[in-house]
């Protein structure tokens, strides 16, 4: 007999980087004895740590955390991949718990997990304005990972040219596979929120997680995964800006500098995505309103 749906809840905090959503998430996990789910697409790499501001050892241990550090920069992984693992993970915490948090900032990860995307639409222009959209709010690697999926070849399409790869992908178009299909009926409800600061705090914030990087060695950590700079994993904020940085065409300062320029434009992307998605209720980093916000959303979809 089919469960009723509203008797297990996914929880998922999002928000742009350097919010806080790491420390919140672990709270909102203890209040409800139960574990995370990680829907960060770089934090997922095990080479990659200082850069991504994968969670400490002891958060780690504070509750248990699934899809961090679980696969290689090697492995072509990708939101459709991401989609399956999650939801065959999610089948067994539903066992163990009526409640799963997950966290982290890659909205389209959360949206393949949670409700899968459509097909990509037969006529051009819709098809142009999605890619559009998906490239304003999530970025070139978000673009690049549909292109991948669409078969878009990287040795005859230049995968950095937004315009030639969107072009690419309207010319591939309709492959039922292009993207992630809607997946099977879920035994559980979602409840979206995003937690967002100051427009200046969130930038100090960010700003400071950059120096503290660097502090933390951050430089020797892009240093031994340089040989592979032209791996997808690798097309993120931070390494990028040291790879010119050791190929000669920037100094330390100017990485530094440009590494966080770069990160509060990726953050003001991610709270564009979160805001628009429709389904997103922006919340507190206090527990209690939080809590009182999760009330006031389960009893509405109850409705």
């Amino acid at each position: 007999m089919t469960e009723n749906l509203l008797t297990k809840n996914l929880i998922v905090i999002a928000g742009p980087t350097a919010v806080g959503k790491t420390d919140f998430a672990i709270k909102v996990a203890q209040h409800f004895d139960t574990e995370i789910i990680s829907c960060d697409s770089r934090q997922l790499y095990k080479e990659l740590k200082i850069g991504v501001a994968r969670p400490s050892q002891q958060e780690l241990a504070t509750v248990p955390h699934h899809f961090i550090a679980t696969h290689s920069i090697h492995l072509n992984y990708d939101a459709g991949s991401y989609a399956r693992d999650v939801n065959a993970t999610l089948k067994k915490l539903f066992k163990k718990h009526n409640t799963v948090i997950m966290t982290g900032g890659t909205g389209l990860y959360i949206k393949a997990a949670t409700e899968g995307l459509d097909a990509l639409p037969p006529q051009n222009e819709q098809l142009r304005q999605q890619l559009k959209f998906i490239l304003n709010t999530e970025g070139l690697i978000a673009l690049q990972e549909i292109g991948e999926r669409a078969g878009v070849s990287a040795e005859k399409v230049d995968f950095e040219n937004p315009q030639r790869l969107m072009r690419a992908i309207e010319i591939a178009q309709t492959d039922a596979d292009a993207i992630p299909q809607k997946t099977e009926e879920k035994n559980y409800t979602a409840s979206y929120f995003y937690l967002d600061k100051d427009r200046t705090e969130l930038y100090e914030r960010i700003n400071n997680r950059v120096d503290k990087m660097i502090r933390d060695g951050f430089e020797e950590e892009a240093k031994q995964v340089y040989a592979n700079k032209d791996l997808n994993a690798l097309n993120t904020v931070g390494y990028k800006e040291f790879f010119n940085y050791f190929e000669g065409v920037w100094t330390k300062e100017k990485a530094i500098e440009k590494m966080k320029q770069h990160t509060r434009n990726y953050a003001k992307r991610q709270l564009t995505w979160f805001r628009n998605q429709g389904n997103y209720t922006k919340t507190s980093s206090l527990l209690p309103v939080f809590l009182k916000d999760l009330e006031s959303t389960l009893a509405a979809e109850q409705k």
